[in-house]
């Protein structure tokens, strides 16, 4: 029997430290007793044998819980990066959702360089950026002190973007499949690089009973076939994540390649999804509906002289009367001009409609004081007053429309 240094004997590495070789009590057992305090204290000094105590020591501190291992300590480390890295992105995400939500460009003239050069257009995100620093330490040092990595390029504002997007995407497609029943609504259109593509939205009954329609993505389309729209459709909603076997409606406008009943989109989603029942959008046929209405002689008469007074009133001078006319009133009203006639969506002739009458007796008032005009302003005025009393008697259908 032999003693041995139990430091050693489990910690030693093979081959020593600094090329000096393990010895007796590491790798050969003390057998011989009559220099054994020699043999202890020349083994105490070895340079191998003092690592060996340290890495023990550590290993029982460790074994305790009284200190993190090395593996731990890296992990600690890594997790505080990521706890200060996410510190730093909050306040900037939260910034790039202000901006969408408010639907206001993110970028100026310029978007590099110094964030706080008051010269320059830096546009609104690093502007709302550097006023909210003004209250937040940490992200004042970390605009100042980081130089080129301070996650506010274009590229990182797409990214978050991106990411928000993907976000709100998926809880919209995991609302359509808990709902199990949905319809697709689908429009094609041409974007302004002249590319076509198709907007793909859905509607569904949420968990809490709400009716709910959502826009998904942008589809590019090659090709304006039922058949290729259809595929495309499909594909849209499937790449999206969303179980097409709840697919039980589906709203298009009145198109031949959307609509047809041999060859358009929604015969051949049917034949995959024979439930899958077509309705033709509604909105389309009201404003159908409307357009033709329009061509009605008393309507279209009266659409012209809305028309004809919103270009009278269209300059300065004489928009001024109009609204000192609704200041001296005394009436709390928020409408304070005119709205012109919008060619192609009956929304907005509905809003200059409304819009008109609502300031029909001012309009009146200020008709009479530029009539006093010295000038050409007079003369037109005569007309206008003529037609303003023809649209009296078609009073009714301006508030039926």
């Amino acid at each position: 029997m032999g003693a041995f240094c139990k430091f050693c004997t489990v910690f030693a590495k093979s081959g020593g430290v600094n090329n000096q070789p393990l010895g007796q009590l590491a790798v050969r057992a003390l057998d011989e007793w009559k220099n054994a305090k020699q043999i202890f204290r020349e083994h105490s000094k070895k340079l191998y044998h003092g690592h060996c105590v340290v890495d023990s020591n550590h290993f029982l501190s460790v074994y305790s819980k009284q200190k993190l291992s090395i593996i731990n300590q890296l992990d600690l480390e890594r997790a505080e990066q990521i706890k200060s890295n996410r510190k730093k992105l909050i306040p900037i995400i939260n910034c790039v959702i202000l901006c969408d939500r408010q639907e206001i460009a993110l970028r100026g003239h310029r978007d590099s360089g110094n964030s706080n050069n008051q010269s320059t257009n830096v546009g609104y995100f690093r502007a709302i950026l550097n006023y909210r620093s003004e209250g937040d330490d940490y992200l004042k040092h970390h605009l100042e002190e980081q130089g080129r990595n301070k996650y506010i390029t274009p590229q990182i504002q797409n990214e978050i973007i991106s990411a928000c997007g993907e976000i709100i995407l998926k809880e919209i497609v995991n609302e359509v499949n808990n709902s199990r029943c949905f319809t697709v609504l689908a429009d094609e259109t041409t974007d302004i690089a002249v590319i076509e593509q198709l907007a793909l939205c859905v509607r569904y009954v949420d968990s809490k009973y709400n009716i709910k329609e959502n826009f998904l993505t942008f589809i590019p389309v090659n090709s304006l076939t039922g058949k290729n729209l259809a595929e495309s459709i499909l594909s849209g909603l499937t790449e999206c994540g969303i179980n097409c076997n709840f697919l039980y409606g589906q709203g298009y406008d009145g198109a031949k390649n959307m609509s047809g009943q041999f060859n358009g989109a929604q015969t051949h989603i049917r034949t995959t999804f024979p439930k899958a029942i077509y309705v033709h959008c509604a909105v389309h046929l009201l404003n159908l509906a409307v357009s033709t209405a329009c061509n009605i002689q008393p309507i279209r008469n009266c659409l012209g002289i809305i028309e004809k007074l919103y270009i009278f009133f269209n300059t300065p001078k004489r928009h001024n009367v109009l609204l000192s006319c609704i200041e001296n009133s005394n009436i709390d009203i928020k409408i304070k001009s005119l709205k012109r006639l919008c060619a192609t969506r009956w929304v907005q002739r509905y809003d200059a409609v409304y819009d008109f009458v609502e300031l029909f007796d001012f309009v009146l008032e200020a008709l009479e004081l530029i009539s006093d005009w010295k000038d050409s302003s007079g003369t037109a005025i005569e007309a206008n007053m003529h037609a303003i009393c023809n649209l009296l008697v078609t009073h009714v259908i301006v508030r039926s429309f």
